[in-house]
């Protein structure tokens, strides 16, 4: 029997009595990660996405499947990458052979920098909700608007109102002057490393690599309670990321990947099915063990036996755990993956529209 996520009433109807965005916060979520590639390379990337990984994206099939695999738990689903509009064609054959199966998600997520008019924006987001798509979610913020032109942004949230309503719009309704003031910020070195320090992100994929020289060093005794990624704080461990009844998001990637922090991979649904894993537990491995059970602090302990020499101090928890998790993918290559998450790909942004 399919696991049920952490509110019993069926999504569907609570999508229809309040829209996609409070669903979201009953029912939690869980997405079709369709490709890495994305269009832009933010600085706060958790899965480091950007133009220059390979242009993998799920297979049909197993697109179509995993979509009715993800619906069986009764979070609401959505398509994510990377940037699932990238490939629009292949997008658009997964989404109607995902309508005709029953197994269309109820949302896609995307960073708009496709939405060059309004009427290649409108066509799109009809054909898709004449498929049965409920609604839409579109990222702003300075490292978005970096690369997306404001007006991109603009256009597809107020077309997106249009179609789908504005309960199913998981998006900020921000003003022309506002998405420049974030383009602004983004493209400024200065005041996007204020803005990182007063709105920090989890130091996790690229925003590991290339934010954390914005926050001071701390010893490990003060990063026990650090935030998780959802906002929760802990004592040390990581559970509520590894439980199947309280984690907030899943996702699976174009291999089959199951995750829940980036690059932590829980499973392969080539192997196993969705069900079998969130109902019987994920596969066994060293390294979920230790983060679930005593965070990244076991993680350091797992890594130092494998040579790594400790640092002085680190920014928070999250990044702790992405410092010594790239010592150990040598050592767990099926846990710690894909090599996307873990690359390095520039997130400079570009010098004009």
């Amino acid at each position: 029997m399919a696991y049920m996520g952490p509110n019993p009433t069926d999504v569907n109807q609570t999508i229809a009595e309040v829209g996609i965005a409070r669903a979201i916060g009953s029912h939690h979520v869980a997405s079709l990660l369709f490709t890495y590639r994305c269009t832009i390379a933010c600085g706060h990337c958790l899965f480091a996405c950007s133009p220059t990984l390979p242009d993998v994206c799920c297979e049909l099939d197993e697109a179509v499947d995993w979509l009715g695999q993800l619906l069986s738990t009764n979070r609401v689903v959505h398509i994510a990458g990377g940037e699932a509009m990238i490939a629009w064609d292949r997008l658009l054959a997964v989404c109607r052979a995902a309508s005709a199966a029953g197994a269309m998600p109820h949302f896609i997520e995307s960073n708009a920098s496709w939405a060059t008019s309004d009427v290649l924006v409108r066509e799109r987001l009809t054909l898709l909700r004449d498929l049965g798509l409920r609604g839409m979610l579109y990222s702003a913020d300075p490292y978005h608007q970096a690369f997306v032109p404001p007006e991109r942004r603009l256009r597809a949230y107020t077309i997106a109102v249009e179609v789908f309503g504005a309960q199913n719009v998981i998006a900020a309704d921000l003003t022309l002057p506002q998405l420049e003031e974030l383009r602004e910020i983004g493209r400024d070195e200065q005041r996007l490393a204020d803005y990182t320090r007063s709105h920090p992100p989890n130091l996790v994929g690229r925003a590991g690599d290339s934010l954390a020289a914005h926050f001071p060093d701390r010893p490990l005794d003060e990063l026990a309670g650090d935030r998780l990624w959802h906002g929760e704080h802990s004592q040390r461990h990581c559970q509520i990321e590894f439980d199947p009844r309280r984690m907030w998001e899943i996702h699976i990637d174009p291999y089959g990947n199951l995750q829940t922090c980036c690059g932590i991979v829980l499973g392969n649904l080539r192997r196993r099915s969705l069900a079998d894993l969130m109902g019987n537990g994920f596969d066994d491995s060293a390294v979920l063990r230790a983060v679930r059970d005593d965070g990244p602090f076991a993680l350091l302990a797992l890594a130092e036996s494998h040579g790594y020499q400790r640092r002085p101090g680190y920014k928070q928890k999250c990044h702790l755990c992405w410092e010594v998790r790239r010592h150990l993918r040598t050592y767990y290559p099926e846990q710690l993956g894909p090599d996307e998450v873990y690359g390095e790909p520039s997130s400079t942004p570009p010098s004009s529209r």
